[in-house]
């Protein structure tokens, strides 16, 4: 409860009083439960909101699985609040695959992933080459995604 409140009601006769301090404390019930209530609520909406931002950066994750690159891409901040917090790239010249934290980057959190494309150079590529080479998008990771590992072979046993 709050502090103290000061209530200087108009002379009221005994019956009165008690009926005006038991309506007193049913709104301070009903305040407090609305109070719970709508941070449920919050707690719920924010919940949704953030399956809703994991869903758009699995649907755009299969857009450039699928090649169709003209599909809008969600902002830095959904995929941060969405769980997808790691994009990941490759240099096609050098087959040089990053996985870059977007939590990390220096970019306005209101941006498309997709656009920071035009951001994203690889450095050995561009002192070997003398010039800037763009990485592919290969998608947003999950931030507890193992890194892939390549398959295990299959070793012939000595018989």
């Amino acid at each position: 409860m709050s502090a103290a409140r000061i209530i200087k009601p108009p002379p009221m006769s005994g019956g009165d009083r008690k009926y005006y301090a038991r309506e007193i404390h049913k709104a301070e019930v009903t305040f407090a439960n609305l109070l719970q209530q709508a941070a449920t609520a919050h707690a719920a909406a924010d919940d949704a909101r953030a399956k809703a931002y994991a869903l758009d950066c699995a649907a755009w994750n299969a857009a450039l699985f699928i090649g169709e690159f003209d599909h809008v891409s969600p902002t830095i901040a959904a995929a941060i609040k969405g769980g997808f917090a790691l994009l990941e790239v490759r240099c096609e010249h050098c087959k040089h695959t990053e996985i870059i934290d977007l939590a990390l980057v220096v970019q306005p959190r209101d941006r498309q992933v997709a656009l920071m494309r035009s951001y994203l150079y690889y450095g050995s590529c561009q002192r070997a080459l003398g010039k800037k080479r763009r990485p592919d998008l290969i998608g947003l990771r999950p931030i507890g995604d193992p890194q892939p590992t390549a398959p295990s072979r299959r070793t012939k046993k000595a018989s």
